[in-house]
């Protein structure tokens, strides 16, 4: 009966470990696989994992760079959204490999590494580029900026770009503004130019744009240029002090 059992135990425990391997293989594709997945997946990230100056000798098209030896690599990550897919590659599959791993430990969901890297890749003579890489958007996304409203004290943003003049024509105000109204209303400056997924979730159609929030709750909004007494004005009238 015991060893009856411990055969049971060994073929439970043999059925679980082929599952986990078959699904972790499922996910290592041969560069054939690797170029058809890219072409069926609607909205999937190519992730070049190699180092900067071996990407700009040869990627694969509309890949992003984010070099896994580099020490902000996990932090440059943790910016991702989780539940997209991600084609990650280096040259042979040993860093693609290892990042992959990191990406998973760290909640992604989908993550597919090609099978021999570029060496691979370029052996099957499929195509690559050395144009330049496609910003990869690390900004906030929405719930990411509704958190960052929380607390008792109203929240005044200001959407703006560092090439924007009127822009730079509010800023020694906003700060001056900042220092004086403290406790009072919080000053909030977002680069539109770092964050254009969230301005476009928010339906900001141009800046400087400015939003005040009492907690999440929009009070007042305001685009394009605004002198300083204007803008006091404004926030006193509307937060009643």
């Amino acid at each position: 009966m015991i060893r009856m059992q411990t055969l049971c135990i060994g073929i439970v425990f043999f059925t679980i470990c082929s599952c986990s391997n078959s699904q972790q293989t499922g996910t290592l594709l041969k560069p054939g696989e690797f170029s058809t997945t890219i072409s069926s997946l609607p909205n999937e990230v190519i992730l070049d994992v190699r180092t900067p100056g071996e990407f700009q000798g040869g990627h694969i098209k509309e890949a992003v760079n984010i070099d896994f030896n580099d020490p902000t690599f996990d932090q440059q990550i943790a910016k991702l959204d989780k539940s997209t897919p991600y084609m990650v590659y280096c040259l042979s599959g040993g860093r693609s490999a290892a990042a992959a791993n990191t990406m998973r430990n760290a909640g992604f969901t989908k993550v597919y590494e090609l099978d021999g890297g570029m060496i691979a890749w370029r052996s099957a003579n499929l195509p690559e580029t050395t144009d330049q890489p496609k910003p990869m958007e690390t900004g906030m996304n929405q719930q990411e900026f509704l958190k960052s409203l929380e607390g008792n004290t109203p929240v005044l943003v200001d959407f703006y770009a560092e090439w924007c003049k009127p822009c730079k024509q509010m800023q020694p105000f906003l700060e001056k503004m900042e220092k004086e109204m403290a406790g009072k209303v919080i000053i909030k400056r977002i680069d539109a130019d770092q964050n254009p997924s969230l301005l476009q979730s928010m339906g900001i159609e141009g800046i400087p744009y400015l939003i005040l929030h009492d907690g999440t709750k929009v009070v007042w909004n305001h685009m394009g240029f605004i002198d300083e007494t204007t803008l006091r004005k404004e926030i006193s009238n509307v937060l009643k002090f």
